[in-house]
């Protein structure tokens, strides 16, 4: 891959490559390896870990999720690195489950194909696919639509269905009275027939095969879709 730069993580001893340009985050997803990761945006630091060798720049970040003191003692966010050299990154926090039920991230194109109030204040989306995804109950994406008057939204919602359901998508979602996806699914700016993007799946949310014992699910209003999805699955 011409450009390209080779990122090893440690101690798990996964490689993968990563373009110019693309963050450390974006090329793990895209090759299938589920690292831990918040908000993809420099807000959380869940993606945050040591660089060992190698050099990177980082994109604007929140001192919240990594302060000068951090950012000194080597301490980087994936979501934000650059990487301009070969890596070698020591992971904080991971999961070898979590590791090995990786599912490449992956841009799909779609359409809004129902709509309807389930509440209130919630709201129920259907999205067809043009292409099969492949997902774990609890996990999430990142939906793109362009409103009637032009405006581009992007929201991360979890599927409320079963992963067996491959090209029709079901979400749960709570009308905000601010809200510019929710609330445009009321006023008429987002309607049934409405194309969209769909990347994913995002999220380390699933439940683990081997655990013996009950589960307790709990969640309230929309956060009911990925607890929902789990308990059918």
């Amino acid at each position: 891959m011409a450009g390209a730069h080779t990122v090893r993580l440690e101690p798990v001893g996964v490689e993968f490559e990563v373009e110019n340009g693309e963050t450390v985050l974006n090329a793990a997803f895209r090759q299938g390896i589920a690292l831990p990761h918040g908000c993809k945006e420099g807000q959380c630091s869940a993606c945050k870990c040591v660089l060992l060798e190698g050099e990177v720049d980082m994109l604007k970040y929140s001192t919240f999720a990594l302060n000068d003191m951090e950012k000194d003692g080597g301490h980087i966010l994936l979501c934000r690195s650059i990487a301009y050299s070969d890596m070698q990154v020591e992971l904080l926090n991971y999961d070898e489950e979590v590791l090995a039920k990786s599912i490449a991230v992956k841009t799909f194109n779609g359409r809004i194909s129902k709509f309807e109030h389930l509440t209130h204040d919630i709201r129920g989306i259907e999205i067809e696919l043009g292409s099969p995804i492949k997902f774990w109950a609890g996990q999430y994406v990142d939906i793109t639509v362009t409103t009637q008057k032009g405006e581009t939204i992007t929201r991360s919602f979890s599927m409320a269905n079963t992963p067996d359901q491959t090209q029709k998508l079901s979400f749960i979602i709570k009308k905000y009275p601010e809200g510019k996806f929710s609330g445009e699914l009321d006023s008429g700016g987002i309607r049934v027939g409405a194309e969209v993007t769909v990347v994913g799946p995002y999220g380390t949310c699933f439940r683990r095969e081997e655990r013996q014992g009950p589960l307790i699910l709990v969640g309230a209003g929309s956060g009911m879709s990925p607890v929902w999805s789990i308990l059918i699955t």
